[in-house]
């Protein structure tokens, strides 16, 4: 009788502890997921604020030349149009991390 009731104890500890470390498991594997998407849409922010200051940078240099030189040029006018591009798709990235983050409360 002793030896059954100790069986049955073991039994429902190893039941217990299998469902314990299948919900750990689980929990982990959400967590890392959560993770990996979170430093991709990192590093592409990164890159696009990266790319921002650049062309920021090209267009402060074509005006300060095009004010020394006393016209225009067609450095001012390509730079202009890189930072109106990197300036949308910038945007446009934010506006979708937005939604996303409003879409997963």
């Amino acid at each position: 009788m002793t030896e059954i009731l100790v069986a049955i104890i073991c039994t429902v500890i190893t039941a217990l502890s299998g469902a314990i470390l299948y919900f750990l498991q689980r929990h982990f594997k959400r967590v890392e997921k959560y993770t990996e998407d979170a430093d991709e849409r990192r590093t592409r922010k990164d890159l696009l604020v990266l790319k921002s200051l650049k062309a920021i940078g090209d267009l402060t240099v074509a005006n300060a030349t095009a004010i020394r030189d006393g016209k225009t040029n067609g450095c001012t006018k390509k730079a202009l149009a890189d930072y109106e591009s990197v300036e949308t798709e910038l945007n446009a990235f934010l506006l979708e991390s937005a939604v996303k983050k409003v879409n997963k409360k």
